[in-house]
């Protein structure tokens, strides 16, 4: 929602037309019109002045203009079982919805003993995390191997070509989170 539509909203809400907005705001009838069509922003000292002619705090006013608490994802229960790239040795979990509309991506990877994931390099600006929660795994990270057990977390630059691989006898589980989303 932009300022425009909150300020129509609450003004119609209030019964307070146009001209009386204008009145008892002091800004022009065709700038709070301009703004309620989303033609213009405003400024902050007008935002306040609509504000307190409505009878309401700034924070109020912004209130609904706050999208982050929409953004918030709730899943019980169940894991959402979406795999990626799956085979026999490497299960991948997709571990959210709408992964292209979030700004990282959460994956539960369970490798067989002795697998290698194939080798990735992605673009500048991709980060990535991993965090072991069963077993042991290797990141070769450019030319550097980390060799990561249970509770261990490796942060990394994921423009270096990297490779993950369970070279143990004994099956290995991890979460990794790639940031901007990346499958």
């Amino acid at each position: 929602m932009h300022i425009g539509k909150r300020i129509r909203e609450l003004r119609k809400a209030k019964d307070v037309t146009l001209i009386e907005l204008a009145e008892k705001t002091g800004v022009a009838q065709a700038t709070l019109s301009r703004i309620e069509t989303g033609i213009m922003t405003g400024t902050v000292d007008s935002h306040k002045r609509i504000a307190d002619a409505l009878g309401i705090t700034v924070a109020e006013l912004y209130q609904e203009l706050d999208d982050r608490k929409q953004k918030t994802a709730l899943q019980r229960g169940e894991p959402l079982k979406a795999e990626l790239r799956p085979s026999q040795k490497i299960q991948v979990e997709l571990l959210t919805q709408d992964v292209l509309k979030k700004k990282m991506t959460p994956l539960l990877v369970n490798m067989s003993p002795k697998t290698r994931m194939k080798s990735e390099q992605c673009e500048r600006g991709v980060e990535k995390f991993i965090y072991v929660i069963e077993g042991s795994i290797e990141v070769l990270l450019d030319k550097d191997t980390y060799a990561l057990k249970k509770q261990d977390a490796l942060y990394f630059d994921a423009s270096l070509k990297h490779t993950v691989s369970n070279p143990n006898p004994q099956k290995a589980r991890f979460f990794s989170v790639a940031s901007p989303p990346r499958l």
